[in-house]
């Protein structure tokens, strides 16, 4: 959409009535639930007075909790906050499109859990927080709840999916080399298992499986590497990483939250191999471009400070040792998340090479790590290029 050549937020306060909507329960109003609304008529109210929207600006999807408005436009993220008790004071908080750095979908959950849930990941600026208990960055995490049944979920994904990873307009491309074919043969380890740790999959069955039930990838997006845990999977597409995360006990639970990562967000990454028996699995690190760092509260007056939770900054995948070949981890990576031309990404149109995802020679690493050595030493570098 329009805006994404722009970023930051901004907010002014003015004074205005805002009445309840009719359909909106007590318990939506305690537990802070959206339900979608009419876009015509916000848009309609929005350009009468006061003028809060631009003459080619128009509202694509709206959401209102009692007093509060939560407004998708052409050009911006709109939330509207009625404060005080004669809702006289309003605040307009503006985010436009580029702050958005991430974002998730939760699923509804029992009776008990009755909303699902969006949550954006935005690098705006805020005063250094320190005090226990809450995040270093106030502004990190911008969290809508949805009232089950009124609001479209997968809806509201695929809108941001077009907001922050580009419009979706092109036909579903069939390609997806990532171990196409592969037969699952499971963890074949019960402390795999029991860890979590991911293995490769077929990204084809990923690849049709996400485009239908549930609808979570763009028609233009292609699965290029799957990878499955006990119950959890996440998958490497041409425009982002996705983190399927199954909850509930042993993952019975309807609670699903879907993770996007846009290759964009990614700021550096690392693949580890795995060590000895004792360290028996390898592991992917990635840092991303905003501040989602917690700071957690001490066990008692007496302890130190405990050190920052990084949550979403920085996310640490296991995988099963001999199930996935790092080396290809790394490859992969490197084309998707580096700059080639002018500061920009390979395209996402254009699929990582087969070549690429070719198995890495046994012994590759113990290879590398004995002509490396131990001291520090000046080497040849047209030798070190064909090495590496």
């Amino acid at each position: 959409g329009s805006g994404k050549d722009t970023a930051g937020a901004g907010a002014f306060i003015h004074d205005s009535d805002v009445s309840v909507g009719e359909d909106t329960g007590v318990l939506d109003l305690v537990g802070s639930n959206f339900s979608q609304i009419d876009n015509a008529e916000v848009e309609r109210k929005l350009k009468s007075r006061p003028d809060i929207l631009l003459n080619d600006e128009t509202v694509e999807m709206a959401f209102q909790c009692g007093r509060d408005s939560f407004i998708l436009t052409s050009k911006r993220l709109l939330k509207i906050d009625v404060q005080g008790v004669s809702g006289k004071k309003v605040e307009y908080l503006s985010i436009l499109w580029p702050c958005i750095k991430a974002f998730s979908v939760e699923t509804a959950g029992n009776v008990i859990d009755r909303d699902s849930e969006l949550t954006l990941f935005l690098n705006l600026p805020d005063k250094d927080n320190r005090a226990e208990g809450f995040p270093r960055n106030s502004r990190t995490r911008c969290k809508i709840d949805f009232r089950d049944g009124n609001a479209d979920l997968f809806a509201v994904q695929r809108f941001f999916s077009d907001k922050v990873l580009g419009v979706d307009s092109v036909q579903h491309s069939q390609y997806a080399d990532g171990m196409t074919g592969h037969h699952d043969s499971g963890s074949d380890s019960f402390l795999a298992w029991l860890g979590d740790d991911n293995r490769l999959i077929d990204a084809s069955e990923a690849d049709a499986k996400f485009h239908s039930d549930p609808p979570i990838l763009q028609n233009c997006e292609t699965v290029e590497m799957a990878f499955r845990g006990r119950r959890d999977m996440m998958l490497f597409t041409g425009k982002r990483v996705i983190f399927v995360d199954v909850q509930g006990f042993l993952g019975m639970g309807k609670k699903v939250e879907y993770i996007s990562v846009p290759w964009t967000t990614v700021t550096a990454f690392s693949a580890r191999t795995a060590g000895s028996w004792i360290d028996n699995d390898s592991e992917m690190c990635l840092w991303l471009d905003f501040d989602d760092v917690f700071n957690p509260i001490r066990g008692s007056q007496d302890d130190p400070p405990p050190p920052p939770i990084p949550r979403r900054s920085w996310l640490e995948i296991d995988f099963q040792k001999d199930k996935v070949d790092m080396f290809m981890i790394h490859r992969y990576l490197s084309e998707r998340c580096m700059r080639v031309s002018a500061h920009n990404l390979k395209s996402d149109s254009i699929p990582v090479s087969s070549e690429l995802l070719r198995p890495t020679p046994p012994g590759t690493g113990e290879d590398l790590v004995n002509w490396l050595g131990n001291n520090a030493v000046s080497i040849d570098d047209k030798e070190a290029d064909s090495k590496f």
